[in-house]
């Protein structure tokens, strides 16, 4: 395929993911200032882009950043799941992953790139790559950013899991080896979190504590 005749591709892509920019995150957990799934990858490519370079974290920062613009692509057919309600199992894991690999063969389908774009989702989704870790693990450090800057006065449920960014954190630091470790950036937020959470009467669960 030429390039000109690419060009009906590269904009009904562009048009589909437009809708991004209207789906709510946090529906369960905040009354209000939930952000959308655009702020959200937005904020995380920007995100691999600093903090892999400052940190001079072991990885493809290029790629990773296209992981993080695509890891969420699924929602605009799927809606936000909060994480909330997968935590206590009002959605079970599995019909959310299954859904979301759905509706990306649906949204790529008829896209002449749209191969492409499925395997980058995919090697999110697979966390196999050293980049798709550090993509998920900035990834729960961006919401637990997020709940930092706007949430802890307009949080719905009476208690805050604060383990939740834990295990992807601690998957990437693991197999990268580097330091210093991400850990160093989550656990700053946490401490600021909890006291803003107790602040406003919310208790903060946590395995490790």
């Amino acid at each position: 395929m030429s390039a000109m005749s690419s060009i009906p591709n590269i904009l009904t892509f562009l048009h589909r993911a437009n809708q991004l920019k209207t789906i709510i995150r946090y529906k369960s957990s905040l009354s209000k200032n939930g952000d959308t799934v655009a702020d959200h990858s937005w904020r995380l490519a920007l995100m691999v882009f600093v903090i892999g370079g400052e940190l001079q974290i072991p990885v493809n920062i290029s790629h990773a950043m296209k992981l993080a613009l695509l890891h969420d692509l699924a929602e605009l057919e799927t809606d936000d799941v909060d994480a909330v309600d997968v935590i206590k199992k009002k959605v079970k894991l599995e019909d959310k992953q299954k859904n979301e690999a759905a509706a990306m063969k649906h949204i790529v389908k008829d896209i002449s790139f749209g191969g492409e774009i499925f395997a980058l989702w995919n090697e999110y989704e697979k966390q196999q790559t050293l980049e798709a870790k550090f993509v998920k693990a900035l990834d729960k450090i961006e919401a637990f950013l997020h709940l930092d800057e706007t949430g802890t006065s307009v949080y719905i449920p009476k208690e805050f899991y604060a383990d939740y960014a834990d295990a992807a954190v601690n998957s990437f630091d693991i197999a990268s080896k580097h330091f210093p470790p991400l850990k160093g950036i989550l656990d700053p937020i946490k401490t600021e979190l909890k006291r803003k959470f107790e602040e406003n009467g919310v208790m903060w669960v946590e395995k490790t504590a």
